[in-house]
C-alpha cells in the first residue's frame, strides 16, 4: 500500500539519490542496511497488532459482560458494586495492553496474592461462562495461601485468554477448572482445564507459536500472543494435555514480595484543583466529558476547545492555569498552538494527552510540556496537574 500511495514521487526521489548512494561505498551501505533492519525489528508487525487487539477484545469482553451484569441486577447494590469494580479493573488492564503496544512506559504492578489472582480471573469470565452454561471452578494449593506474585496484570491477561477459550469450547453444563499449585520453591503453575473436544493432532506442535485456532470463529492469535507474553515476562505457557480435553499450564516465577498496601478510597475527591482554570483541547466528546466531570469534581473550572480555530477565543476568556492538549485538534500547527497558549499564559502548565507516541516527539525543550499517554486514568491527570 505504501508504494502505491506514493507512486512516482518515490521513484523520482530514488533516481535523484542514486548517484549519492553509489558514492557512499559498501561500508555506508552496510550501515544503512543495519539501521533499516533494526528499525524493522522494532516496528510492530500486523500479527503483533492483531495479537494486541485480540487481548484488548478479551479485556473488553469482561468489561462489557460485567456492565451488563450490573444493569441486570441494579437492585442488588453489593453485586453492582462488585461488577463495577471488576469492569474498572479489567478496563485498566486493557489500558496497559494498549500502552505497552504503543511503546509507552507501563509501571510494574503491585504484587497480588495467588488467591486474589485466581478469584479475579474466574470472576472476570463469569458472565461469559454463565451465558454458555459453563461452570467455572477454582482450586488453590494450600501452600500458596499466603503467596504473592508480581506481574498481576500480565497473569490475568493470559488466564483470561485461556479461560475464555476454555469456556468457548466446553459444552453447556460442562465445567472449566482453574487451579494454582506450587512447583518447587520458585514456580507457581496455573492450570486451565476444559471439557471440550481437545486439540487435533495436526495442530498441537505449533499451537502456541502460529496463528491456528481450535474453535469456530477463533482468530488463532490469542494463544500465540499469550505464549509470547509469558516468555517475555519470565514465565512459560504450555499445552500439557491435548485430549480428551485440553489443559494449559502457565508457569510463573515466584519471587519474594510484600503484599500491596490497601487502596485508598476515591469516593469523595479532594478539592485539589480548587480555583484553577483548566483549558482542555479535546475533540472526542466522550473523553472531554470524562475530564470535565472528574476535574470539576476537584474544584476546577473547565474551558473547552474542540478545534484549532477556537483556541484564540478561548484564551481571551481569561487566564488558564493548566492546559490539557490532545494534539489532533491542532492539525499541522502544533508548535504554533502551544506557542500561543504559552504566550498568553506564561506560567501555564501544559500537559499533552495523546495515544500516538509520534505525536509527542520533535517538540522543542523550550515548550516545557509533560505528557500523559492515552488511554489514561484520571488519577494520572490529577497527579501531573498537582505535582
Amino acid at each position: 500500500m505504501a508504494e502505491s500511495d506514493t507512486g512516482g514521487k518515490d521513484e523520482t526521489a530514488r533516481g535523484r539519490g542514486s548517484s549519492q548512494e553509489a558514492s557512499r561505498g559498501p561500508l555506508a551501505d552496510k550501515e544503512s542496511l543495519r539501521i533499516d533492519v533494526e528499525q524493522a525489528l522494532r516496528r510492530p508487525t500486523d500479527r503483533d497488532l492483531a495479537g494486541v487487539l485480540h487481548e484488548v477484545s478479551n479485556a473488553l469482553t469482561v468489561v462489557l459482560g460485567w456492565i451488563d451484569r450490573a444493569r441486570g441486577e441494579i437492585d442488588s447494590l453489593p453485586t453492582v458494586e462488585d461488577a463495577l469494580a471488576i469492569a474498572a479493573s479489567r478496563a485498566r488492564h486493557a489500558r496497559q495492553i494498549v500502552r505497552r503496544a504503543i511503546g509507552a512506559d507501563v509501571p510494574d504492578d503491585a504484587p497480588a496474592s495467588v488467591a486474589t489472582i485466581l478469584a479475579e480471573a474466574a470472576k472476570g469470565c463469569e458472565p461469559e461462562a454463565k451465558r454458555g452454561g459453563v461452570e467455572l471452578r477454582t482450586s488453590l494449593d494450600p501452600a500458596l495461601e499466603a503467596a504473592h506474585l508480581p506481574g498481576t496484570s500480565v497473569i490475568l491477561q493470559i488466564l483470561t485468554n485461556l479461560l475464555l477459550n476454555a469456556v468457548a469450547v466446553s459444552p453447556s453444563r460442562g465445567a472449566v477448572l482453574l487451579d494454582a499449585t506450587l512447583d518447587g520453591p520458585d514456580d507457581v503453575v496455573f492450570g486451565v482445564t476444559d471439557e471440550g473436544p481437545g486439540v487435533p493432532v495436526e495442530r498441537r506442535a505449533n499451537l502456541l507459536d502460529a496463528g491456528v485456532t481450535t474453535r469456530a470463529g477463533g482468530a488463532g492469535i490469542g494463544l500465540r500472543y499469550a505464549a509470547a507474553l509469558a516468555r517475555e515476562s519470565g514465565g512459560s505457557l504450555l499445552l500439557v494435555r491435548a485430549e480428551p480435553s485440553a489443559r494449559f499450564e502457565l508457569r510463573w516465577p515466584r519471587r519474594p514480595s510484600s503484599p500491596p498496601a490497601p487502596p485508598h478510597s476515591n469516593r469523595k475527591p479532594a478539592m485539589v484543583l480548587a480555583g484553577q482554570r483548566i483549558l482542555v483541547v479535546e475533540d472526542d466528546d466522550a473523553v472531554f466529558d470524562l475530564l470535565e466531570a472528574a476535574l470539576a469534581a476537584r474544584g476546577a473550572t473547565i474551558v473547552h476547545v474542540r478545534r484549532r480555530a477556537e483556541l484564540a477565543g478561548a484564551l481571551k476568556t481569561g487566564r488558564v492555569d493548566a492546559a490539557l492538549c490532545d494534539l489532533s485538534p491542532f492539525g499541522a500547527d502544533v508548535h504554533g498552538a502551544l506557542d500561543e497558549i504559552r504566550e498568553t499564559n506564561p506560567s501555564v502548565r501544559i500537559v499533552l494527552i495523546s495515544g500516538n507516541v509520534r505525536d509527542l516527539s520533535g517538540l522543542p525543550a523550550s515548550f516545557e510540556v509533560k505528557a500523559v499517554r492515552k488511554p489514561f486514568e484520571i488519577g494520572e491527570i490529577v497527579a501531573v496537574l498537582t505535582a
